[in-house]
């Protein structure tokens, strides 16, 4: 933990460094969902309109595990301040591309820049704080979250539509620029001495393979690659193969990526698999409501967002909520099992009264969507860290949020196809991830939870 004597003061400075890097990186992961036409009819590229999305979503989804062993090995400071340099470089040089094919590439290193922040915010969090205390602080970060994410379409049809879409990627450097003054200046160093420097290259290198060809074929199966098609098979084969490769690699390694003992945590596996799932169903609701009011209700993009925005406020005064009850009871199964019923609650009132749903009703099922899946985020982010040395903290939460992150590709990819088949199934989809998470959440075991917390104050 951190040691140093003049720590707790700069509790504000670094909270606020911590949340304007939080807040960039989420919101970028959402952003050009709205300024896609924009974009599409300035740089003439139609048979494109997809890969932007895949370029960043793959990088992520590649990079975020192997930051968190650079995090563990090398420091938490230094990895992030470079990362969010990284970032804003990368942000620049898609706000001036010239073409389709820059703009992918640039979308792609701004992808892996992306998801590095968001991991290395969390763990930085996790270690700052005292374990006692953090719920509280993951609770508001994991709002700061899920709100830049659930803005992000809004913010960026807006800036599109008033300045230029170009803007959409700019407006990172000065909000980047400020989260780096307060964390260099106020952020201690944090190494650990436990923390091997060593990397395993193979492994890194198998994981990279099997993950970009696993995220690439979820991506884009429906679009550039036909379903059942002989190319779809090749590529979730080999994603297969090379993901065995990867795991014969760590079983012999001094230095793997994914620790032994990481995966045969139970605490762990319950917690990777429920960010999955509330993933999963998070992106689900995030496509049905545009999809159900503009395509099907004929609504505007302003009306859409104005209904969004409920969801949005509820999942910040949910993800508070869950870190404060946690912080202060320790009620890691209730908070998350009543946060999945109240969402699991909204749902079924969706499907109950289907498209005709009255919109002020509509906004209450969403509001008790969003508090309840809030509820969630700091439960599985917690959970883990109490039996997990604060060495490998940067790999456990990178973890976490590779899980997250392949539960939103899925539903990216599978739910966004079923819209046009039918608005229920995707509904039912839903509600379907949120009812298997909470019979995981009633396998989690407090009683080793709290020993491990124990045991971690002890130290």
């Amino acid at each position: 933990m951190i040691t140093k004597k003049n720590a707790a003061r700069n509790i504000a400075a670094v909270m606020a460094g911590l949340m304007l890097t939080l807040f960039i990186s989420s919101l970028d992961n959402m952003i050009v969902s709205s300024a896609m036409p924009s974009i599409i009819k300035d740089l003439r590229g139609l048979n494109y309109y997809s890969l932007p999305f895949t370029a960043y979503l793959l990088f992520s989804a590649i990079v975020v595990p192997i930051s968190g062993k650079l995090s563990d090995s090398f420091g938490r400071k230094k990895v992030l301040i470079i990362e969010i340099v990284f970032f804003l470089i990368a942000s620049a040089l898609c706000g001036m591309s010239t073409n389709m094919i820059m703009l992918i590439c640039f979308r792609g290193l701004q992808g892996a820049g992306g998801g590095v922040l968001a991991a290395g915010v969390f763990t930085i969090t996790s270690e700052f704080f005292p374990v006692r205390e953090r719920g509280k602080y993951i609770g508001i970060l994991s709002s700061v979250f899920a709100l830049a994410s659930l803005l992000g379409p809004l913010v960026g049809g807006f800036i599109t539509e008033y300045l230029s879409w170009r803007w959409i990627f700019f407006i990172n450097a000065p909000i980047g620029l400020i989260a780096l003054y307060f964390l260099q200046k106020y952020l201690p160093e944090m190494n650990h001495m436990g923390g091997s420097n060593k990397l395993d290259l193979k492994g890194i290198l198998a994981f990279s393979v099997s993950v970009f060809t696993f995220v690439l074929g979820i991506a884009e199966t429906g679009a550039s690659i036909k379903f059942g098609s002989p190319l779809m098979f090749g590529i979730f084969g080999f994603s297969v193969f090379t993901f065995y490769i990867f795991y014969r690699i760590e079983k012999k390694s001094s230095a793997p990526l994914l620790p032994q003992n990481l995966l045969r945590n139970r605490i762990f596996r319950i917690s990777a698999i429920c960010a999955f799932l509330t993933y999963f169903a998070l992106f689900g609701i995030i496509l049905y409501v545009p999809f159900l009011l503009q395509i099907v209700l004929k609504k505007g993009p302003a009306f859409t967002g104005m209904l969004l925005l409920p969801m949005s406020l509820s999942m910040v005064a949910g993800g508070s909520s869950g870190g404060f009850i946690i912080t202060k009871f320790q009620k890691y199964r209730l908070v998350g099992s009543a946060g999945y019923a109240l969402a699991s609650l909204g749902l079924i009132c969706i499907i109950i009264c289907g498209a005709l749903i009255p919109f002020p009703l509509l906004a209450v099922c969403l509001i008790l969507i969003g508090f309840g899946i809030g509820l969630n985020f700091p439960v599985y982010n917690l959970a883990p860290q109490a039996e997990i040395p604060v060495s490998l903290l940067g790999i456990l939460i990178s973890s976490i949020e590779f899980f997250q992150i392949m539960g939103g590709a899925l539903s990216s990819s599978v739910l966004g196809a079923l819209l046009h088949v039918s608005l229920t199934i995707v509904v039912i989809a839903c509600l379907a991830a949120l009812l298997g998470a909470i019979i995981l959440m009633q396998l989690l075991d407090e009683k080793r939870i709290s020993e491990g917390i124990a045991k971690n104050l002890a130290i």
